[in-house]
């Protein structure tokens, strides 16, 4: 970077204000900053990662192929599922939907949490989730996520609190239905490194299994901007 007074382009370190680089003019004397802290990564850097942790990488491993911390891959995630939208779309006629549960835990294996799962058959999308337990007041906020939609029928399995959230005149209870769904629930085995059993990678906080849940659900419906 040129003098911003003069534009030479002679200049000598002189300090750091702020944790970022400061410059003397060797023509005119003047002090000035780089644009960018020394240490800052570039977008595209920020996106390799975050494609990588969809690909099934934990951030220890996304650290060491790019060379970064740990720490920074895991604020460049967080800070990525902040910025997208939830998936709680404008009403919209879904002819058939399928629900399920896939369950996860949180800091130890002890400490059990369940994903509610909503699938479009045949659009193949996510509808939306809920992360809870599995008791019917986690059933009825699952049901509140996605009524809004207009849906033709609803398969799930014989979980019990789903008799007491969707209509009976929707509603089909069969294994064989749930098709769909279940296989999505593998996805989230396969591309997220938390979600995978017997694995050295967890979630700290539900927080963080929600963003990761949010990321991979758009980037699946092709709704993930910042890769498009």
């Amino acid at each position: 970077m040129n003098c911003p007074r003069c534009k030479n382009e002679r200049k000598v370190k002189n300090g750091f204000i702020k944790d970022i680089q400061r410059y003397k003019c060797k023509e005119c004397g003047y002090n000035y900053t780089v644009e960018k802290r020394s240490n800052e990564h570039s977008l595209s850097t920020k996106k390799f990662a975050l494609q990588l942790y969809l690909e099934g990488l934990g951030f220890r491993s996304i650290g060491r192929l790019l060379k970064v911390s740990n720490v920074s891959v895991l604020n460049w995630i967080r800070a990525f599922g902040n910025d997208v939208k939830s998936l709680q779309s404008e009403s919209c006629t879904i002819e058939i939907v399928e629900v399920d549960e896939m369950h996860s835990y949180i800091s130890q294996k002890k400490n059990y949490c369940w994903i509610w799962i909503a699938v479009n058959r045949l659009d193949k999308k996510f509808v939306n989730f809920v992360i809870g337990d599995r008791s019917n007041k986690t059933a009825k906020k699952f049901w509140k996520s996605i009524n809004h939609h207009e849906m033709g029928t609803i398969a799930s399995d014989y979980w019990k609190p789903y008799e007491s959230i969707i209509p009976k005149e929707k509603h089909i209870q069969s294994k064989a239905e749930t098709f769909t769904v279940e296989g999505y629930n593998s996805l989230f085995r396969h591309f997220l490194a938390r979600m995978r059993r017997k694995s050295k990678c967890y979630s700290k906080c539900v927080k963080m299994l929600e963003l990761s849940m949010l990321l991979l659900m758009h980037s699946r419906n092709g709704t993930l901007s910042i890769l498009n």
